[in-house]
């Protein structure tokens, strides 16, 4: 369950953001002014002091020319078959994604991901680099946003959109929220 988790981004994230910061050679100030966040709110994020939406978390990322896939505990891919023991793990704001395919597969990421009542993407909608992502609700309620069109997923239901278009989602149920987030190519 989520909501027992701190909600503080993983020391390994951070450390995965400074060091992938310094391989490009940016400051804190210049990767800080090219995601359009503080240079403090950047140092405490890479301090592990705080926990990034969803959709900082992506623009941080795409200022870095790296798909967020590259936080999941690095790029190793052991074979095609990931045991439930052996998922990789990302937890902020009352999320946890769980990285389902292998992370160097190429063509296709999966995420199995839990979301805690009244938590999401954040306030601002997020696009990333990609061609389609499809969201399945697995339990509870999400409602999602793309591009100003506003959708109430139940159980079952299945959302197929451009990546590239902004949107947003939150949990607005009283249970957790569980989906599956399939996204093309990988890289989210």
């Amino acid at each position: 369950m989520v909501m027992d988790e701190p909600d503080v981004a993983s020391p390994n994230v951070g450390q995965r953001l400074r060091a992938a910061r310094l391989a490009k050679g940016l400051s804190a100030r210049q990767l800080a002014a090219q995601a359009d966040v503080t240079p403090a709110y950047l140092s405490r994020l890479e301090n592990g002091q705080l926990s990034p939406t969803v959709s900082t978390l992506s623009k941080v990322m795409q200022a870095l020319g790296q798909p967020v896939a590259d936080l999941f505990h690095g790029r190793d891919d052991a074979g095609p078959l990931v045991r439930k023991s052996q998922r990789r793990t990302i937890r902020s704001h009352g999320v946890a994604d769980e990285l389902l395919s292998p992370t160097r597969s190429g063509r296709l990421e999966v995420l199995e991901t839990v979301i805690n009542p009244g938590a999401g993407s954040g306030d601002e909608p997020y696009s990333h680099p990609g061609d389609e992502e499809c969201i399945v609700v697995l339990a509870g309620v999400l409602d999602v946003w793309v591009h100003d069109v506003h959708y109430v997923m139940q159980p079952g239901d299945a959302l197929t959109f451009n990546c590239r278009t902004p949107h947003a989602w939150r949990n607005t149920g009283d249970d957790e929220t569980r989906a599956l987030w399939i996204i093309t190519p990988a890289g989210y």
